[in-house]
Order: structure tokens, then sequence, then C-alpha cells
């Protein structure tokens, strides 16, 4: 009689795991919007390290091997 209620207890989280799992994901993508303060040579984005804030962070690149720091503005170029 115990097994009985074991059984279908263990059978309901089963179904209730599979459910959870295989259920449709609704994810939003949310748009970002850039700053026009530049424009933009390919809207590429890199992480590298900047010697202004001396750590790592965002670079948009503004012309071919030139970026420019997300938060403080200073350029760093790589040509």
């Amino acid at each position: 009689m115990l097994l009985d209620y074991v059984d279908f207890v263990s059978g309901a989280m089963t179904v209730a795991f599979a459910y959870a799992m295989f259920k449709g994901n609704d994810v939003e993508l949310e748009l970002v919007e850039e700053d026009e303060d530049t424009e933009d040579f390919t809207g590429r984005h890199v992480t590298i390290s900047c010697q202004g804030c001396r750590k790592l962070k965002k670079h948009r690149e503004i012309e071919p091997d030139l970026y420019q720091c997300t938060k403080c503005k200073r350029l760093v170029d790589l040509r």
C-alpha cells in the first residue's frame, strides 16, 4: 500500500520535471540603444584593458583598429 503512494508521487514528480524541461521558453530579447556621440564604423564591441579606467571595459570600434572606451571615451589605437 505504501509502495503505491511512493510510485505515484515519484511518477508525478517525473512528469512535472519533464514538463518543466520541455515547455516552450518565452524569452524576449531586449534591444539596447547605442549612444549617438560617435559614428560606429562596424558597431563592433570588444572588451580590452582601458588605460584610463585601469580595468577591462567595453570599447567601440570607431575606425578600423581604433577603439573608444564606452565609459571614459579614451581612444585605443591598435594599428
